[in-house]
């Protein structure tokens, strides 16, 4: 499971924090990082997530870039359970 909250303010992430085991406890400040500023459509996130997730060298046993970007929209979209 991924856990998602976001900050977003005219079309953009502005504040995110991710939850989960699907990769080392220190890659997500990083990660979170890289989303900032992001604009808040499916695109552009799965553009960010992927960079992240090659920059920082992390794989996820289980967990592949998409599943960022799907929980990320629904996160946007205000179904986080979704």
């Amino acid at each position: 499971m991924i856990g998602v909250t976001i900050d977003e303010e005219d079309n953009r992430i502005q504040r995110i924090a991710t939850a989960g085991d699907f990769f080392p406890e220190e890659a997500f400040p990083q990660f979170e990082q890289a989303l900032i500023g992001v604009k808040a459509d499916e695109e552009a996130i799965r553009e960010a997530v992927d960079l992240a997730c090659k920059k920082l060298g992390v794989v996820s046993v289980g967990v592949e870039s998409r599943d960022f970007v799907v929980a990320i929209m629904r996160t946007l979209r205000g179904r986080p359970d979704a």
